[in-house]
């Protein structure tokens, strides 16, 4: 339900006579300076009914300049660590009140809502409940007496309460703590029921990280909501924790589906704990794509009323918990080290502005049944002059050999390797393709014989192909605008430009593209090509018109339409005369066979670096009601030892049928697939030296011809310091776990 937009604080302002919204005034008066200032967050969240807040310490009070933001721009506190377990009740019996006590009186003097954290969690326990072994009813006796002193403590000064924090898996099966292995799952609707009893007026919530989205876990968080509201549980709410990294993407319509099915149930969501962490070495870019993040959430948070709270995990990065917790990552808040405002702040800022003046067009695609994209656009970036900066644009591998028939296998890197990239200025595609090739050809009578590149440009039913043999520029056509290329000396890198005559300028636009590579070493059998190098795979009938991907000119507020204006094949699956026995079974010679290229962790160049031995490939058959594949892997360390499953070399396979559940499968290197709620038979098998897996995942009914999975399928690596590459066969930002970002397998 979209957000209405009726002001607490000038509602008499917002409706004139006619009873439709009018304009606000934004800015305030500043004494200082003397002049008209843009009203602070709170002030501006607080006219659509939103609470903005933040989480400190009591200790962060004595600071001028943490306390002096915190008073200006935020309406709502939450305790970061001083409500928990282990410093309320240090001893049993024993309650310690004074710090947050302090912190609740600062927020009545400042007018500001307080949400408790956390009254019930696995971690920040005191040693004597940890180390102690409880039968049910003493712990039992523990829980109630614990949030009947805190919760009765602060009755009618405290609004909400954090009652439960983190309670599942990732996986979406409970988690494995204190509580739960001695009271079973009935602990999280006891916590509840004790909290209303101390406070019948307290709002209660779950809260939870890597919830947001249509995860496992998102999904388990649901089932068990719906229960506790279905069993008349006192609980008004589910939390999620928005812990994020800048240069990772997430799905606004896995989030806001997340919020929609929560509301059906009539429960409220807060965003608790969001900080977005930029990696150390990332600058500008790094701080655009953090506050392309904080847009995100607040255009959510200001499209649904069900979401009433927005609280970052700190103010400003001095304070912040990221660094110590994340390896090279920090900056994670809307503020710096020196509370100076961020441009995270100003994106916050602009979509609360628009929200309070009527100007707020944002509404989330959450019906996906008309979705008919499966493979991402690729993304052009604005470019802050006309030539291309490649600390500004995103570099895109060539990944399937067109001309390989079923085996669109790139050759090896030795041979003929290379990778694109592609920016707008204006009117202008500025772009760039990087050349690695073992011998130039350029002297056939024929130009598509020799080393080229190939460009395809689509604009509605009218379509080009630009030829650039090596060292020459494109070859003319008959394109209403202007088409430049050039080469560099040695044949490596090749700089291109064309301007649209129709355009002044392309932020927003979806354009039909492709782009190849082309190789001919002259002595292969017939002399011809013997690739034709793509980002997507394909028959090589670009210069048809056919089989273009996407190509979408990012910038401020542009969204991508929800229909594509161009579609490339799906992946297809054979059908199997048998059953194999194995890898190396005979019914495979025929398979299609596609290579694992995108490096979906790495948003500024999905590349393999030429320095790292990783790469693979796959293919996919099916027999009967069983889906079968097989994946080659070269990879010079394999690493399995990381107690994290997903941060050991792995595969993953994400398979959705029909409306059906999403479900990912993930086999680490040398191990069968992991236990998952999948009600079918897998299996996974290795080869013993770790290079090929064999696995099967049995349907519930036999595919039919024809018959498109929604799919996707990753190859994980890691050298023991965090995944390096996770290498899918399209674009995207690795989110396949939340259902987002699926490719298309078809069933022969």
């Amino acid at each position: 339900m979209k957000r209405v937009l009726l002001p607490t604080l000038a509602a008499t302002a917002l409706l004139g006579c006619s009873g439709q919204a009018q304009q606000l005034d934004t800015t305030q008066a500043d004494p200082q300076s003397n002049s008209d200032v843009v009203m602070p967050l709170k002030t501006l969240a607080d006219q659509i009914n939103l609470a903005i807040g933040a989480a400190l310490e009591t200790g962060h009070l004595e600071d001028p300049q943490f306390r002096e933001t915190l008073i200006r721009e935020f309406n709502q506190i939450t305790p970061e660590n001083e409500m928990k377990f282990g410093y309320v009740q240090p001893q049993r019996g024993v309650f310690d009140f004074e710090k947050p006590d302090q912190l609740v009186d600062f927020a009545e003097e400042h007018d500001m809502v307080v949400k408790g954290h956390a009254l019930v969690w696995h971690i920040q326990n005191p040693k004597w409940l940890e180390e102690t072994e409880w039968t049910k009813d003493e712990l039992t006796k523990v829980l109630e007496e614990h949030i009947h002193t805190v919760v009765g403590h602060y009755k009618g000064r405290v609004l909400y309460w954090d009652v439960v924090n983190e309670a599942f898996d990732d996986q979406g099966g409970f988690r494995d703590t204190l509580w739960y292995r001695t009271l079973g799952e009935d602990y999280i609707e006891m916590a509840f029921r004790f909290a209303h009893e101390a406070d019948p007026d307290a709002i209660l919530f779950y809260n939870d990280y890597s919830s947001e989205g249509m995860t496992a876990k998102s999904n388990a968080i649901y089932r068990h909501v719906e229960m506790l509201v279905e069993r008349g549980v006192p609980i008004h709410g589910v939390g999620t924790q928005l812990h994020l990294t800048a240069d990772n993407s997430i799905a606004d319509s896995s989030i806001a589906r997340n919020i929609e099915r929560i509301s059906d149930l009539g429960l409220d969501m807060h965003f608790t704990e969001i900080d977005v962490r930029i990696r150390d070495n990332d600058g500008a870019m790094g701080l655009q794509d953090q506050a392309d993040k904080y847009e995100m959430l607040m255009k959510l948070a200001a499209y649904y009323p069900e979401v009433d709270m927005f609280t970052t995990w700190g103010i400003g990065d001095r304070y912040s918990w990221v660094p110590h917790w994340f390896n090279g990552y920090g900056r994670a808040l809307m503020f710096d080290e020196n509370f100076q405002e961020k441009p995270a702040y100003d994106a916050v800022q602009s979509v609360l502005i628009d929200a309070v003046t009527g100007n707020f067009a944002y509404e989330p695609m959450t019906d996906l049944s008309n979705a008919q994209r499966y493979v991402l656009p690729f993304n052009a970036k604005p470019l802050s002059q006309a030539r291309l900066n490649a600390d500004e644009v995103v570099f895109y591998p060539f990944a399937f050999n067109q001309l390989g028939g079923k085996d669109q296998r790139v050759p090896d890197t030795n041979v003929i390797d290379g990778k694109w990239a592609v920016g707008y200025h204006n009117n202008k595609l500025i772009g760039q393709v990087i050349r690695q090739d073992s011998k130039t050809v350029v002297n056939k009578s024929e130009s598509h014989e020799n080393d080229n590149v190939e460009v395809f440009v689509r604009l509605g039913e009218q379509f080009w192909q630009f030829r650039s043999i090596v060292g020459q520029d494109f070859a003319p056509i008959g394109f209403p605008g202007k088409a430049t290329g050039k080469w560099s000396k040695d044949g490596t890198t090749f700089d291109f430009e064309i301007a649209f005559n129709e355009f002044e300028d392309l932020v927003g636009e979806t354009i039909g593209f492709n782009i190849a590579l082309s190789d001919n070493d002259g002595d292969t059998a017939t002399g011809n090509r013997h690739a034709q190098l793509y980002p997507l795979t394909g028959t090589n009938i670009g210069w048809q018109g056919e089989e273009f991907g996407e190509l979408f000119m990012n910038g401020q507020n542009a969204v991508v339409s929800t229909i594509p204006v161009s579609t490339p094949p799906a992946f297809k699956a054979m059908k199997l005369s048998a059953k194999p026995a194995g890898a190396d079974s005979s019914e495979w010679q025929q398979g299609y066979r596609y290579t694992f290229a995108f490096n979906q962790l790495n948003q500024r160049d999905m590349t393999v670096d030429s320095q790292d031995d990783i790469s693979g490939d796959w293919t996919m058959g099916h027999h009967g009601n069983w889906l079968y594949g097989v994946v080659n892997r070269q990879d010079d360390k394999t690493f399995t030892d990381a107690q994290e499953s997903y941060e050991n070399d792995n595969i993953e396979i994400f398979v959705q049928r029909g409306e059906g559940d999403m479900y990912q499968f993930r086999t680490v290197v040398g191990e069968d697939f992991e236990p998952s709620r999948y009600s079918g038979e897998t299996f996974a098998q290795w080869s013993a030296d770790g290079s090929q897996l064999f696995f099967g995942i049995e349907m519930s009914e036999p595919l039919k011809s024809g018959e498109a999975l929604r799919w996707n399928i990753a190859l994980s690596d890691n050298d023991g310091e965090g995944r390096k590459y996770q290498l899918y066969s399209v674009p995207g930002s690795n989110i396949s776990y939340l259902g987002e970002e699926l490719t298309k397998l078809i069933a022969e």
